[in-house]
């Protein structure tokens, strides 16, 4: 598989992060999360329930340590330069022994380490081991400074984006095109399987969340072979994948004639949507987006309920989540600026009484122009 970015790309990540970590007093940054891995170095695998690591230092490429079974991946990244040199450990050693045996030889006593604590790869007790281990380095949590540094994609990363788009489309219009009453979420959910395969896509972090009638308003759960009834509707969330960029979009699918409540939520739903969307631009705090969004829900009343967030920031994704670990949710309080080069999932999902549920959501860049939604979600008619 070609590297998604030339060398260039990962060198400006890397100056940028080794530029942050001085300005930290940070020796060396171990990093576990897998969307950080690979933003840094391009390193890739499947298996990122496996113990591995790069530890970046104040200067020179990332080292790896992983598992010896992706000793293959990590030669790959040693050839192409993105890593300066690796270890593997053995399956009948323990994986966090050798990490502590590892880090004492890399590191000068006294050393300052940023690490990732809020990484559901680095779970408490094996952060507790590795500082108990490793008594002799100053650790310190490290959590967000690389997801932080990866909200403003720059222009390559934006192109990889479009691209994954281009691909939610044509598996979010192939999924339409498979909903009809008579059938069922299992019929939506292959043709959505066979044009992510066909266009080209790679795996998602997440399977898709294809719902039909009262299973709707499950907003996350899988298909489960629910049969499509007229005058219902259905609910999809697909995303096309690029070199592990995601861009979903959300689509609400009209069977028949739902009742009135559910096509005037639609028409609201919209309107609110399109608001959040406006509401982008740089230098605003990121809260605008949901303030946008409830003010026109405010105005109405309907007979559904809504988060109180309008989505969240996105890019890289691995299992279990397309969001990445450290996404910011756009609720009300956030006051991160937004800034040319974010891109969000601007999503918003009502639920009404009897458990169902609707729902629109585009993936949205804030570009030089202004904000641009490059997928298509939103109340579409079955065909």
């Amino acid at each position: 598989m070609k590297r998604a970015f030339d060398r260039s790309e990962y060198q400006r990540r890397l100056d940028a992060l080794q530029a942050r970590m001085a300005e930290l007093g940070y020796d060396a940054m171990l990093i576990t999360a897998p969307e950080n891995t690979y933003y840094l170095s391009g390193y890739l695998t499947k298996a990122v329930f496996t113990f591995q690591f790069i530890l970046v230092e104040r200067a020179g490429q990332p080292f790896l340590f992983t598992r010896q079974m992706e000793i293959a991946n990590a030669e790959r990244a040693s050839r192409d330069g993105l890593i300066a040199s690796f270890a593997v450990y053995q399956d009948d050693e323990d994986p966090l022994e050798a990490a502590a045996k590892t880090l004492t030889k890399r590191l000068a006593p006294g050393s300052t380490v940023g690490i990732e604590l809020a990484s559901w790869t680095m779970p408490a007790a094996k952060a507790r081991f590795l500082a108990e281990a490793c008594d002799r380095l100053a650790w310190k949590d490290a959590s967000a400074i690389v997801d932080r540094m990866r909200l403003v994609k720059s222009p390559a990363e934006l192109k990889i984006m479009r691209e994954a788009s281009r691909l939610t489309g044509l598996i979010a219009d192939k999924a339409v095109a498979a909903t009809k009453a008579g059938r069922t979420e299992n019929d939506i959910t292959k043709a959505v399987m066979v044009e992510m395969l066909e266009s080209g896509s790679e795996y998602p972090g997440s399977w898709p969340n294809i719902l039909a009638g009262e299973r709707t308003g499950l907003i996350h759960a899988a298909w489960e072979n629910e049969p499509i009834a007229m005058d219902d509707h259905v609910m999809f969330e697909v995303t096309g994948v690029t070199h592990r960029y995601h861009a979903p979009c959300l689509r609400t699918i009209m069977i028949g004639k739902p009742r009135d409540e559910i096509r005037r939520a639609a028409e609201v739903v919209s309107k609110a949507h399109a608001a959040a969307v406006k509401a982008i631009a740089p230098g605003r705090p990121m809260s605008v987006i949901n303030e946008a969004a409830q003010a026109v829900l405010s105005q109405y009343a309907l007979n559904c309920r809504f988060a109180k967030r309008s989505g969240y920031t996105f890019g890289i994704g691995f299992p279990p989540s397309w969001g990445a670990q450290w996404q910011i949710g756009l609720n009300s309080v956030i006051a991160e600026p937004l800034a040319v080069g974010m891109t969000f999932h601007v999503v918003l999902v009502g639920h009404f009484p009897d458990g169902r549920a609707i729902g629109f959501g585009e993936t949205v860049a804030l570009l030089d122009s202004g904000p641009e939604s490059w997928t298509r979600g939103g109340f579409f008619d079955a065909p």
